[in-house]
């Protein structure tokens, strides 16, 4: 009945020629809730905004297409910009690439006056597909307009300059972090906003720069940094940013064995996560506690990662289902099911795509597992090789060889995959 009507309104609307005006009508609507809604994403007020948001998605899905089809190319920048830390938020940030990716092709490689925050933000966006390994489409608008892109997002937030989107940054350091991209400039750009007069662009400037000290071998910096990220974003109520600064504490402390800690840090986050409605980031919470217990509690790291691709699966997060499948293979192998652990390991290279960070661990240790399954069945050249990927994917996020051993250890890789792995590196 509802589509009946729906189909008879719209009929109406064509024939007294005003379906292009309501539409435009209804997407500035739209582009008002969304701009409203937009600043209190990111403080305490989350929980009490998320879900008005929800009840709109289909309306932006909607508001979008017809954008992007009537060629109204501000409006549908400044739509998915205004979405955009909603859409991070909840991990639903691939229901708009294909749009996104459309609206490029309309744009081309310069912003539009007035819209270059905009404008980086619709390139993030168009990076953010479901598939695993990334298509050409995908990896075709990264290459042509990452470059754009940066230099836009510097305009707005360099100089004492803060735009209207800070959680852009921190999407913006993750994807040039992995891949094809620019992890230098991005951190420079990010790492610069400590001092900005916007709060959210401090805190996360703060879990920043603490991976840069990670990366730089010292975790006794890395963990001051995080911890003053936490506290300035649990001064902003924000439960997001909180849970992903409790993440990398749990990480920091499993690396230097205080696994009590560890646990105790990614229940919070998971908390946190579970409350923003994030299955994703649950999911990807959930594998982080399973590689926490699976040396002690197997039974225990199963249930996580078995959880964890459920919930992936319920999201549609190719990046946390290969995270679960990887940790569900490192179990396997434990029990000698070499057959079912190359299976896993292969399942999950084959989700992990090429401009997401968070991804940069499993794929090293996914690899690992697929050299340690050749080593089990005596094929030493297929292991020496598997084991050369993983350290050449783990050596593209570290400045030095010296630091690699520290950074596999912060990866998650159990203590006997490290010196092979550093040995494999320098045989390159």
């Amino acid at each position: 009945m509802l589509e009946t009507i729906r189909a008879y309104g719209a009929e109406q609307l064509d024939a007294a020629g005003e379906t292009e005006r309501i539409r435009r009508d209804h997407a500035r609507t739209l582009l008002e809730l969304l701009r409203a809604a937009g600043p209190w994403l990111l403080r305490a007020e989350q929980l009490r905004r998320l879900p008005a948001l929800t009840a709109e998605q289909p309306d932006l899905l909607v508001a979008v297409r017809w954008a992007v089809g009537a060629e109204e190319t501000g409006t549908a920048l400044e739509l998915l910009a205004a979405a955009s830390s909603y859409l991070w938020i909840r991990g639903a940030a691939d229901t708009l690439a294909p749009q996104a990716r459309a609206l490029l092709d309309t744009v081309g490689d310069t912003p539009p006056d007035g819209l270059s925050e905009e404008y980086a933000i619709c390139v993030l966006l168009a990076t953010a597909g479901r598939t695993g390994s990334a298509g050409p489409d995908e990896r075709g608008v990264w290459r042509r307009c990452r470059g754009a892109a940066g230099v836009a997002l510097a305009e707005v937030w360099s100089g004492g300059r803060t735009g209207r989107y800070p959680a852009a940054l921190l999407l913006w350091m993750l994807h040039n972090a992995a891949g094809e991209g620019d992890a230098p400039g991005a951190f420079a750009l990010v790492a610069a906003q400590r001092d900005s007069g916007e709060p959210w662009a401090r805190a996360v400037a703060r879990y920043v720069i603490g991976f840069g000290a990670l990366g730089d071998g010292n975790p006794a910096e890395a963990e001051e940094a995080f911890r003053t990220a936490l506290a300035e974003f649990r001064a902003l109520g924000d439960r997001w940013g909180a849970a992903l600064v409790l993440d990398a504490l749990a990480g920091v402390a499993a690396a230097r064995g205080d696994r009590r800690t560890a646990v105790a840090l990614t229940d919070e986050a998971l908390g946190f996560a579970e409350q923003l409605g994030a299955l994703e980031d649950c999911a990807d919470l959930l594998v982080n506690r399973g590689d926490q217990w699976a040396d002690t509690d197997p039974a225990a790291a199963r249930a996580d990662y078995v959880r964890a691709a459920e919930l992936a699966r319920r999201a549609g997060g190719t990046g946390a289902l290969a995270a679960a499948l990887r940790g569900l293979g490192d179990i396997a192998l434990a029990e000698r099911d070499r057959g079912t652990a190359q299976d896993l390991y292969t399942q999950a290279l084959e989700q992990l795509g090429p401009h997401w960070v968070k991804g940069l661990g499993n794929r090293v240790r996914a690899l690992a597992g697929l050299g340690r399954v050749a080593e089990a069945h005596g094929d030493h050249a297929e292991a020496r090789a598997r084991y050369r990927q993983a350290a050449q994917t783990a050596g593209s996020a570290v400045p030095t060889a010296e630091a690699l051993p520290e950074a596999l250890r912060l990866l998650g890789l159990p203590g006997p995959l490290v010196e092979p792995l550093v040995a494999a590196v320098s045989r390159w």
